[in-house]
């Protein structure tokens, strides 16, 4: 089995507040989970491919307004979408891209 962890940086970057960054040259959004584990959403949307923006603490595409949960990228509009995530893991102080999008 390969190693699939990708170095995203220290922990210190992430102050709770959801952190854009790019992985591979694609945009994420770093942020937790309701049960405070951290993750990537990917900053495109489901529908029509957007960039997804951040207001107030939630994530939007301001392409046809559908809005996304801050915290599990659900979509608020439409219960059975929502934004691509890849889990993030915490190793001696460093943030590491685990796995694929799911």
């Amino acid at each position: 089995m390969t190693d699939s962890r990708i170095l995203l940086g220290s922990a210190e970057m992430f102050d709770g507040s959801p952190l854009s960054l790019e992985l591979d040259g694609t945009p994420y959004w770093l942020t937790k989970d309701e049960e405070g584990r951290l993750l990537l959403l990917l900053s495109f949307c489901p529908h029509a491919g957007g960039e997804v923006l951040l207001a107030d603490g939630d994530f939007y595409c301001p392409l046809h307004y559908w809005t996304f949960d801050g915290r599990s990228g659900a979509c608020t509009n439409r219960g059975d979408e929502r934004l691509m995530r890849r889990n993030v893991e915490l190793v001696d102080g460093q943030l590491y891209a685990i796995g694929s999008d799911y």
